[in-house]
Order: structure tokens, then sequence, then C-alpha cells
């Protein structure tokens, strides 16, 4: 079954052919600078199968060299409300990290990277309140 993603202002849409069973939770420093969040939850996803539709042409790109792992990642956001839409690896890689958020639904974390950044809280039991 496709599914669609979408960012904030519904500018830009991602489509697969069918949701991830899984996600991957990403604790660097850049990641939670980049989503604004904690952690960022990702699909790990064949580049060929994903479908970006961009009619405004706002996707943008960051080139993020300062990474802990040395490599630069191609960040894609949205240029007009920010919303995180996929990394891109290297160039010659065939698989990108789309971001979990565009989704209404979000698969379950199969693994988790860079935990030495992980804040010591993520775990914790806190009070839930939703709003009225």
């Amino acid at each position: 079954m496709a599914v669609e993603g979408y960012c904030n202002c519904r500018s830009i849409k991602v489509g697969l052919p069918a949701m991830p069973s899984e996600s991957l939770l990403c604790h660097c420093s850049n990641c939670r600078r980049a989503g604004g969040a904690t952690f960022s939850v990702n699909y790990l996803v064949d580049l060929a199968v994903m479908e970006v539709n961009d009619p405004k042409n706002v996707l943008k790109s960051y080139s993020d060299s300062n990474t802990v792992s040395g490599n630069t990642i191609t960040r894609k956001f949205c240029g007009n409300c920010g919303s995180p839409v996929f990394s891109v690896l290297s160039p010659d890689n065939p698989k990108i990290f789309l971001k979990g958020g565009l989704f209404d639904d979000v698969a379950p974390p199969a693994a988790q990277y860079f935990t030495k950044s992980k804040m010591p809280w993520v775990n914790a039991e806190i009070a839930t309140q939703d709003a009225k």
C-alpha cells in the first residue's frame, strides 16, 4: 500500500510504495539541531523507490561536514517551513535517511545510533498530559 508524508506547510510530499516496518533513531547532536528534537527518527530507504513531489521547488540542501562520523551528509529540508525531509549519506549510496516525522504513523525503532550523545533522561518515565 502506498503511503505519503509531507512537511509542515505541505509544499513537499514524499511517497513510498509501503510504510517501512521499522525506524532508526539517531542521537547525534547534528540531527538534534537539524530536527529540533532530542533525537531523529529515520527510515533507511532506497532513493529509487521514494517519490518527492516538490511543485514549488522549495527543497533546499545543506552539506553537513561537521559530523561525528567524519562523513559529509547532505541534509534536505523544506525552504518554506524548515521541516527536515531526508539526508543523503553520500552521492554514491543508493540509501537515504527519510525523516519519520513526515508521516502520521511512525514505525517502532529497530536500532539507534550515536548513543554516547543520547540524553540520559530519554528512557525516563514521565507524566503525560494531553492538550485540552
